[in-house]
């Protein structure tokens, strides 16, 4: 009984070692035994997820199926080329250190979702003319968002969410800067939400000027339970709630307390804004 319950144990040990990631596209497999980075040198559908655990750069070309992509939790630099599938969504949400995205010519691309992405700076769907929802939810560092595909007129009904901690706006580039800024077609079908948006064609793009201050507050208690109050030296005017996702979930003009009861528990984040600024906080719902 004693050498049955060794050799069992030793099987154990052996399995959470050789734990596995599917990687069932063969062109993504391929790339990663090229790179040295798959260990098996074999096209098996699968990697050692202890192989891909430290890579920080990958570039994918010609792939239609990035599953195992998420395992991916130390990559900051990340190119997509080619390849695609119809009506794909691509999810980036767990790879939570990326700094920067570049998409290029992926066919089929219709939704980018990079919630969640803090360290993110920039994102090129320069080539994805058909490219029409783009969602990132709260993130401090991104700076640029490239849109400029030479299809933009024929893009109705664009929806960029992209909810930052940040008040500075954020770099559109697209294909007639004057256009967007100016409201007219087909940029006055195009939503966006949760930023300022400074539109650009040419060059490199310079931020206003007229940039909000950042308004000084405290939010308390923290985490809430039922209600939460602002402290500020400046008269608030206007209080919105936000989940993870962007999406508002309440709003309030100025007031004592402000309510959370009918929320479910979570991360939440509140918008403060006053005549001299405005403010972006952090808050838990329990």
């Amino acid at each position: 009984m004693k050498i049955y319950i060794n050799i069992l144990s030793l099987f154990f040990c052996v399995t959470a070692l050789a734990q596995t990631t599917s990687i069932p596209d063969q062109n993504f497999e391929q790339h990663l035994i090229d790179e040295g980075i798959d260990s098996d040198q074999t096209i098996n559908g699968q990697v050692l997820t202890s192989d891909i655990a430290s890579v920080q750069t990958l570039s994918l070309y010609e792939v239609s199926d990035l599953t195992g992509l998420e395992d991916f939790t130390m990559l900051q630099s990340l190119l997509i080329e080619r390849g695609g599938a119809p009506d794909i969504t691509i999810d980036l949400t767990a790879n939570i250190n990326l700094i920067d995205i570049e998409i290029l010519s992926f066919e089929g691309l219709k939704t980018l979702d990079v919630t969640g992405l803090n360290n993110l700076e920039e994102i090129d769907l320069s080539t994805n003319s058909n490219i029409k929802y783009v969602t990132a939810g709260y993130l401090e560092f991104l700076k640029e968002v490239n849109l400029q595909n030479g299809n933009n007129i024929n893009i109705t009904n664009m929806e960029i969410n992209i909810s930052s901690y940040a008040v500075f706006p954020i770099c559109l580039k697209v294909d007639d800067a004057t256009a967007a800024t100016n409201n007219n077609a087909p940029y006055n079908s195009w939503s966006t939400f949760g930023f300022i948006p400074n539109f650009y064609d040419q060059g490199v793009c310079t931020l206003a000027v007229d940039t909000l201050n950042k308004l000084e507050v405290a939010l308390y208690p923290n985490p809430v339970q039922n209600t939460f109050q602002i402290k500020t030296s400046e008269k608030v005017d206007e209080v919105s709630l936000y989940s993870v996702t962007g999406k508002k979930v309440a709003h309030f003009n100025t007031q004592q307390d402000y309510g959370m009861a009918n929320l479910p528990a979570g991360v939440y984040f509140v918008k403060i804004e006053s005549n001299s600024g405005e403010s972006i906080e952090r808050v838990i719902k329990r």
